[in-house]
């Protein structure tokens, strides 16, 4: 479909820069507003802009409420991925050039789009991203409980592991020499089973809040049946994604994770780098961390749940052995066990993205 006018938008927490470019004419209008987005749908009447419109902001801290605004009001509204769009090379730079260079890529159809979740999708979102606060959090507050003993040279020795029950039971029984050493290390502990006990809040939350969506529940049971993804991943994906559908296949599900591979190829030959790290990086860790399960000696057993559709779980049988298999191979040829881990990870995108999408 093509556009009569193009408007670009550099959203602010307190103002919005919008500049509407005119196809027909070549004509630009510039205008600042307050973060309220009722000002530009009234200000793009009053001027009479050529219709159809379609508006463009950079995915950032402001959310998605102006595209959904703007929705509503009837003009068509895409928000921009911040990693995928082209590189600026220009030695000026301020709101309204970037609201002009927004809307002339817009034009050109140099937008990747990113998905506008529904409010249902956003609140899972939000959710989801509380808990990952929280377990920085707790892992920040255990390293200041280590830092703490190493500055004052106590060592634990009674296990070869911290923070296993022996562990706990000899933290709160500890007296230092000094009684003001004693009250912080009392604090400092007690911060992190604060926040152990929040984290386990929060996750119960979420579990509960997935029972109760018979498709959302649906899905995670899907993703369990994958060794390797347990139930803190499993509703990780489902909060963060929601829809798999959306992407076109599991390449570009890998894609939007950051576990593609970056290249500098010239001519025939193929020069492959590190992983691109765009897009969703509290999604890649958790993928991850799955996919370092396959390092272990573990028998890969199939999952069995009646609920789930026999060919599922074929499916998820078929990619645990493949990929138990894949790790050994590339471990075999060489490769490090870091190396070895994200080119696991990478795949098992994809296998995620079609045991999610199976038709039962």
């Amino acid at each position: 479909m093509r556009y009569s006018t193009y408007i670009g938008i550099d959203t602010h927490s307190t103002k919005n820069e919008v500049c509407a470019l005119v196809i027909e004419t070549g004509e630009i209008q510039n205008e600042t507003f307050s973060d309220d987005p009722n000002q530009i749908i009234r200000w793009i009447n009053e001027n009479d802009l050529p219709r159809p419109i379609r508006c463009v902001y950079e995915a950032g801290p402001t959310g998605y409420s102006l595209a959904r605004t703007l929705i509503s009001a009837g003009f068509e509204c895409v928000v921009a991925a911040t990693s995928k769009l082209p590189k600026r090379h220009d030695r000026k730079k301020n709101d309204k050039i970037d609201a002009e260079w927004l809307a002339r890529l817009l034009s050109s159809g140099a937008i990747r789009e990113t998905h506008i979740p529904t409010l249902q999708e956003e609140s899972l979102q939000h959710l989801s991203r509380l808990r990952n606060e929280t377990m920085n959090d707790l892992k920040r507050a255990k390293q200041r409980v280590a830092s703490f003993l190493l500055l004052t040279k106590t060592e634990y020795s009674l296990t070869k592991r911290r923070w296993s029950k022996k562990f706990r039971e000899w933290a709160e029984e500890i007296e230092f020499e000094r009684p003001e050493d004693t009250f912080v290390f009392r604090l400092k502990y007690a911060e992190v089973i604060r926040l152990e006990e929040r984290l386990s809040y929060i996750e119960n939350h979420i579990v509960r809040i997935i029972e109760d969506d018979e498709r959302l529940l649906t899905l995670a049971k899907r993703l369990m049946c994958i060794y390797g993804v347990g139930k803190v991943a499993a509703f990780t994906l489902v909060c963060e994604i929601n829809d798999f559908a959306r992407f076109k296949n599991g390449r570009s599900f890998a894609s939007f994770v950051g576990l593609t591979p970056s290249e500098h190829s010239t001519g025939k030959r193929r020069i492959t780098g590190r992983i691109t790290k765009t897009g969703n990086g509290y999604l890649r860790s958790i993928i991850i961390e799955c996919a370092n399960i396959y390092a272990r000696c573990i028998p890969v057993v199939r999952h069995e749940d009646e609920s789930v559709p026999e060919n599922v779980r074929a499916k998820a049988d078929k990619c645990s052995k493949r990929l138990k298999k894949r790790r050994e191979y590339l471990i075999e040829k060489g490769l490090s066990n870091n190396k070895a881990k994200v080119a696991i990870a990478r795949e098992l995108c994809e296998w995620v993205y079609w045991i999610a999408t199976l038709p039962a």
